[in-house]
């Protein structure tokens, strides 16, 4: 029988990667499945490629990412890219004057991801994931803020746990109407362009796939999540996710330590309702 279903789009991190960033056979099977019912794969996170590769290999995911929070969209057979928009020059200057050495963060460019010589060694002790540090400390590149401002980039990861230089961080970037500030994980905040989110990856992959968004099944479970899964037929938040995004959503699967994402490929593609 063929699934109604016709994409499948799966968040990184905190939905089919578990909390050791793993992902279980059970939710490779259950992708292995939908594939067989020809349904197109796709993966829409806030890293870039050499972050999300690992991944997409273990999960058999083929079609489709969405990387840097909507900013580029890669065909995965032919690697050609279908949606490019990086953040214009004179704004990532005015972001990167702004952090200075007063913030921990990393920028995501078309080189991959660097930080500033001051940022590099603070990243673990602000609140950065110890997992993801010794998956990809190793590919974090250090420079200099002069250098950060020539690089062709995406996005600005800052990792912050103090609630009070949050406030001020999110205030001040609120006041730049060409930017947004989103929640993605405890402690990372992500600087994007506004208006640069998956759902408009989502609206220019259903343009290329003549795939409409009742026929596509998101899984997601934070901030940066919202737009896709209020866009998409059926959206669905894991049981670790964000609690006004459950809320919102109203459809919630186990968590990502517990076979989210292959409870809900079960349930609204494979049909094995529990």
């Amino acid at each position: 029988m063929k699934s109604k279903i016709q994409l499948l789009v799966m968040d990184l991190d905190g939905t089919l990667l578990d909390s050791s960033e793993r992902i279980s056979d059970a939710t490779i099977q259950a992708i292995r499945q939908a594939k067989k019912l020809g349904v197109k794969t796709a993966i829409a996170t806030g890293r870039v490629f050499s972050e999300a590769q690992f991944a997409i290999k273990t999960a058999g995911v083929e079609d489709y990412l969405i990387e840097m929070n909507g900013s580029k969209i890669t065909d995965l057979w032919t690697q050609e890219v279908l949606y490019d928009q990086p953040m214009p020059s004179k704004l990532v200057e005015k972001i990167i004057d702004y952090l200075g050495e007063e913030y921990v963060y990393q920028l995501y460019t078309d080189q991959g991801v660097f930080c500033t010589e001051y940022s590099f060694p603070r990243l673990e002790i602000a609140g950065m994931s110890t997992h993801y540090l010794e998956m990809f400390g190793s590919k974090i590149q250090q420079t200099t803020l002069e250098r950060l401002k020539t690089l062709r980039s995406y996005k600005f990861l800052v990792i912050e746990k103090d609630s009070t230089r949050l406030g001020r961080l999110v205030q001040n970037v609120m006041k730049i109407p060409e930017l947004n500030c989103v929640n993605s994980l405890p402690n990372y905040h992500e600087i994007v362009l506004a208006g640069m989110d998956k759902r408009i990856a989502l609206e220019k992959l259903s343009a290329v796939l003549a795939i409409s968004p009742e026929h596509m099944l998101a899984i997601g479970d934070s901030g940066n999540d919202r737009e896709m899964l209020n866009y998409v037929g059926t959206g669905v938040v894991l049981a670790n996710g964000n609690q006004k995004l459950k809320e919102e959503i109203g459809i919630v699967f186990p968590s990502n330590d517990e076979d989210g994402v292959c409870h809900a490929i079960e349930a609204f593609i494979l049909n094995k309702r529990g």
